[in-house]
């Protein structure tokens, strides 16, 4: 799942929810990692986290290695 996927790369980063939302709307992208909410919207976060550490390409492809999965 993409929340999932999501989870596990802020982890990488040694982040916080907080880190990637900042505090006004944590359980809102806690509930969009856990696969309770399916706001698309929260990707974008994501996103631009890779893009400020500099590696949107892995991101970007890991992302669409899980589409393609989820897809099947």
């Amino acid at each position: 799942m993409i929340g999932e996927y999501c989870k596990q790369y802020r982890k990488q980063l040694g982040l916080k929810l907080r880190d990637v939302e900042g505090s006004s709307n944590i359980k809102a992208l806690s509930a969009f990692e856990s696969g309770r909410s399916t706001n698309i919207k929260h990707l974008e976060k994501y996103v631009i986290l890779s893009v400020n550490n500099g590696d949107d390409s892995k991101f970007l492809f890991g992302l669409a290695q899980v589409i393609v999965r989820e897809c099947k």
